[in-house]
């Protein structure tokens, strides 16, 4: 399975730079430093060559995405909009029901859910209204952003890791299994950047809200207020992602059809790509009219 991972990684960095020899030399850098999973740890007495075989690719993996991540550090801090916003607020609802939070008889449970509903709803009333985004609304909901998909890293990765069948039929279990790896691939460089930018605000024993500390502070909340779009998203285009993205998490919730986290981040993936079509087809609509 570490083939369609690598794979996902590669077909990002594909997407991100159009140059093969970009992406041939990352992954000569990343195979170079890979061989470190061959050095003998320190309390390792019994070497063991079949263990060191068996790291070694996620060695290779791990440099590989972090070249990717020095490579394109402009390029992979995802520009947002409200959509996409609105997009990561209605998923994580969808998340906690599925999960089963809410069948959780503890308060630290029920402080969670309300932060989370608090922050969906300022996304939910930003992407249905035509309200100014301030610097700190871009700051407030970008920070947010990195949150969710932190979340959802963490349980994709935990699920694809500890993959068990889903259905009867093999096939399908090895499809979904592919197609979990391959878009883990796809979005390990972007949750290396978001854990990055969400670091920076906890506090380590060299600095704990020191001048310094503050100034990288100040420095991560530019980044965050920059990279979030202050064009407004359409009323009728939250209302097309609210219902479209809802009714598919509400079948798949009923009827179980693909594991949750992967109908989330295959969701994140094909959902820019139909409202990309949609303007097309509005586009060609309209010319169409014209010629007539």
């Amino acid at each position: 399975m570490t083939i369609p991972l690598i794979l996902g990684i590669v077909f990002e960095n594909r997407r991100l730079s159009s140059d093969w020899k970009d992406i041939l030399l990352k992954i000569s850098i990343a195979l170079t430093f890979s061989f470190f999973a061959f050095l003998p740890g320190k309390n390792e007495r019994n070497y063991s060559f079949e263990h060191h075989i068996e790291i070694w690719p996620y060695f290779f993996i791990g440099f590989f995405v972090l070249v990717s991540v020095i490579h394109h550090e402009k390029k992979i801090i995802p520009k947002l909009t409200e959509g996409i916003t609105l997009l990561q607020s209605i998923s994580i609802i969808y998340w906690i029901v599925d999960i089963g939070f809410l069948n959780f008889k503890n308060v630290f449970a029920y402080v969670l859910i309300g932060i989370g509903l608090v922050f969906s709803i300022i996304s939910f009333i930003h992407a249905f209204s035509y309200i100014k985004l301030t610097r700190n609304a871009r700051l407030f909901l970008s920070i947010w952003s990195s949150i969710i998909m932190i979340i959802f890293a963490v349980d994709h990765i935990y699920r694809v890791f500890n993959f068990n069948h889903f259905v009867d039929h093999n096939i399908i279990n090895n499809g979904l299994n592919v197609l979990q790896y391959f878009l883990l691939g796809v979005s390990l460089i972007y949750i290396f950047q978001n854990a990055l930018m969400l670091l920076e605000y906890f506090p380590s024993k060299s600095r704990a809200y020191n001048k310094e500390h503050l100034k990288d502070i100040r420095k991560m909340n530019k980044t965050h207020i920059e990279r979030y779009s202050t064009n407004q998203i359409r009323i009728f285009d939250s209302l097309l992602a609210l219902l479209l993205i809802s009714g598919i998490y509400y079948w798949n919730y009923k009827y179980q059809i693909m594991p949750r986290h992967t109908l989330i981040w295959l969701i994140f993936w094909i959902f820019p790509f139909v409202i990309w079509l949609k303007e097309i087809i509005i586009e060609k609509t309209k010319t169409t009219a014209n010629t007539v």
